[in-house]
């Protein structure tokens, strides 16, 4: 099976589970194929943590990788094409999960598939009717090379790949989000918007359930209370709509901070809005219990400082800046973090997510005060960016990332 087109784990998640020597359990032998399709300019990595959770939910889980910035959309539908043939050939019930662009991939893959299709999809944040992001820098060559040939037709106009593809024929789920970390996109698109989708563009005709949940394009497919509407839907064809069966958005506390200091603030929101391992903390251990910031340095006009959040049992997250350009973010467990796996994917995608390479295949371990610290750095210099492990009594107990600036 080409890894270039489509595979179990995408090389880093290989590279990953070999390090780590823990995978997700193995599905049964009757389990349902769920195929995942990430978006445009992303890896099979940026969905390991709901690859990691649908497996647990007892389905057998393959990630589809393409080169979404240099191929045609039409290329990469017959790279999809053949992916689904080697996967599932003879099968009408599998099912797909994607994110962004990928959603138009297999509205497209499926309008000219000729087998009948017996299972469900479920979009997250996919652009059915196209971005006005696209609309507006339509004539940048910046944009455009930075889209790549299937990116600059995601647009709303009728040279977007939205204008050729009509209702939906089959069962779809649409889960889209309403928050946004990118102002500028925001200003460019009319009503409620996850920063690069409007929420009234994510909807397309014939899709069977649609729902909005407090969350960013970017990080919609890492949260624990999508990746249980995904399974729900994938199981009954609709999404949950108890309220007492969903996670709930954690209530966040303002930071003591002296004279509520605009760094502290903006800080807070980054954390609270942007940042996974935060929402990691809040899944894992409960609501936080207080914030706390403060300004350590100034350097060449900057300011600098940490934020921590304490969580109920003594549980930490903490995001410090050091002068001149350095970031570490640390999450710390009490009592160890119950899943490791889906611990593990996050610290994964998080470094996809800001856009630095990890090499997950080589660590330097050290022990120290009954610490055992796995360092995995950046296969060029090593020092542009770090992630850590930290163990005690072979339970994992933080995980560290440190990035320059």
């Amino acid at each position: 099976m080409s890894l270039n087109s489509f595979s179990r784990r995408s090389l880093l998640a290989i590279a990953v589970t070999a390090v780590f020597s823990a995978c997700a359990p193995e599905a049964p032998p009757d389990a349902e194929t769920v195929i995942l399709v990430h978006g445009l300019g992303r890896t099979s990595a940026s969905m390991l943590v709901l690859e990691t959770r649908l497996t647990g939910a007892g389905y057998r889980v393959e990630s589809f990788g393409y080169p979404s910035r240099s191929e045609p959309v039409e290329d990469l539908v017959d790279r999809l094409a053949a992916a689904v043939g080697e996967c599932c050939s003879g099968r009408s019930r599998f099912h797909f999960v994607t994110h962004s662009m990928g959603g138009v991939l297999v509205r497209s893959y499926l309008a000219e598939r000729s087998e009948p299709f017996e299972g469900r999809v479920v979009m997250l944040s996919p652009p059915n009717q196209g971005s006005e992001i696209v609309d507006a820098y339509a004539d940048s060559p910046l944009l455009r090379a930075l889209l790549g040939p299937s990116g600059v037709r995601l647009g709303t106009d009728s040279t977007g790949i939205a204008s050729e593809l009509g209702p939906v024929d089959f069962s779809l789920g649409i889960i889209t989000g309403d928050r946004s970390i990118n102002p500028i996109g925001s200003w460019l698109i009319p009503g409620p918007d996850d920063g690069k989708v409007a929420v009234s563009r994510a909807r397309v005709e014939g899709a069977a359930d649609f729902i909005v949940v407090p969350a960013t394009h970017t990080f919609i497919m890492n949260r624990s209370d999508v990746a249980e509407q995904v399974a729900h839907f994938l199981a009954n064809g609709a999404f949950m709509r108890d309220e007492s069966e969903q996670v709930s958005d954690p209530v966040w506390p303002s930071c003591d901070a002296p004279e509520a200091d605009l760094w502290v603030r903006q800080m807070r929101e980054r954390v609270v809005h942007f940042d996974d391992l935060a929402v990691l903390a809040a899944e894992s251990f409960g609501e936080p219990t207080s914030c706390e910031g403060v300004v350590t340095a100034e350097f060449d006009g900057m300011k600098f400082g940490s934020l921590r959040l304490e969580f109920p049992e003594g549980s930490t997250f903490q995001v410090e800046t050091m002068p001149p350009e350095l970031s570490r973010v640390t999450l710390r467990s009490r009592s160890g973090f119950a899943d490791d796996e889906v611990a593990r994917s996050v610290l994964v995608s998080y470094a996809e997510d800001v856009g630095v390479e990890i090499d997950w295949t080589a660590s330097t371990v050290t022990v120290d005060a009954g610490e055992r610290v796995e360092t995995y750095r950046d296969p060029d210099t090593g020092l542009n960016a770090s992630a850590a492990l930290v163990y005690e009594g072979g339970s994992l107990v933080e995980m560290r990332f440190s990035l320059a600036l």
